[in-house]
């Protein structure tokens, strides 16, 4: 499974320019605990977190916000992301086509991806949904056959 198919696609950031207190009421309006900070034209160029709100002094997000980012593609695969959330001790990563944001993974996009994907032990099919499906869509077992498949993150 690639980034792409778990990624937030609609990604709320705030320009680099953007005041803290500006940036802080876009994390308190959106109940989100951090933002990927942009250029005027649109390449990613750091992360701003509650962390960083709450202990850096600056006037701009570009003040107080980490640089070199960790980044994927959205090519990348979805076990490189949680191993890197896992062993990074990392929230989210923001993912970039190029130097351009076009989305974000966070830890709670890969507890839903884990919560969503269930396998049919008959033939190995891997269906994502809230629950089970009624029968499996390639050898047609029925829903009670169905398990969830964990992903643990590095593995």
């Amino acid at each position: 499974m690639q980034v792409r198919e778990i990624m937030t696609a609609d990604v709320i950031s705030v320009l680099e320019t953007s005041t803290i207190e500006d940036a802080a009421r876009v994390l308190a309006r959106h109940r989100i605990s951090g933002l990927p900070v942009v250029n005027d034209a649109g390449s990613l160029v750091g992360l701003a977190t509650e962390y960083d709100f709450i202990s850096k002094e600056g006037h701009t997000v570009a003040d107080i916000m980490s640089r070199g980012v960790i980044s994927v593609t959205e090519d990348t695969n979805v076990e490189e992301v949680a191993h890197l959330l896992a062993n990074r001790r990392i929230r989210r990563v923001p993912v970039l086509r190029g130097d351009r944001l076009v989305g974000i993974v966070s830890r709670s996009d890969l507890i839903k991806q884990i919560a969503m994907r269930w396998v049919c032990p008959v033939c190995g099919e891997v269906v994502r949904g809230p629950q089970a499906p009624e029968q499996c869509p390639r050898c047609h077992a029925p829903q009670s056959v169905f398990t969830h498949e964990t992903m643990h993150p590095g593995m």
